[in-house]
């Protein structure tokens, strides 16, 4: 495989962020979804009887490693992760990738490097836990007692 897939969860946020030029557009991802015939790449395919229909909530971005590597911080539950500007050729139904909507990747920029999230524990969901052990104790002594008779 030529690439890697990043699933940009804040790719709505580099659209918004990218500077619109009047030589270029710049969709952002509900245009990109709403209207995939008009930005569409390779639109022929469903033309071609395809049959392709659906969207995940996410567009798949197709990145060769070497600009893949810029990205010093991936999200997940404890990080955000770098927002990137991608720009790149847009498919509905990408016919290199079975039929999914995706984008190539012809470039990639840093927008905001990402950072760790503290997550603290609040006090109610200590106090839950606490009586939820309690709970299971007494559960775990009425069992052995009831055993016992």
């Amino acid at each position: 495989m030529r690439g890697i897939t990043i699933l940009v969860c804040m790719l709505v946020a580099a659209f918004a962020a990218s500077a619109q030029t009047a030589e270029t557009p710049s969709p952002g991802s509900t245009a990109l979804v709403e209207d995939a015939k008009d930005w569409d790449a390779y639109g022929l395919a469903e033309e071609a009887g395809a049959g392709l229909s659906g969207f995940n909530g996410g567009i798949g971005v197709w990145v060769d490693a070497h600009r893949a590597s810029r990205i010093a911080l991936f999200g997940d539950y404890k990080r955000h992760g770098d927002v990137v500007e991608v720009t790149g050729i847009f498919h509905a139904a990408c016919p290199q990738h079975g039929g999914d909507m995706d984008i190539h990747a012809d470039s990639l920029r840093i927008v905001r490097g990402g950072y760790e999230v503290a997550r603290p524990i609040g006090r109610s969901r200590l106090l839950a836990a606490g009586m939820m052990v309690a709970l299971t104790a007494l559960l775990f002594l009425a069992r052995a007692i009831l055993r016992r008779r």
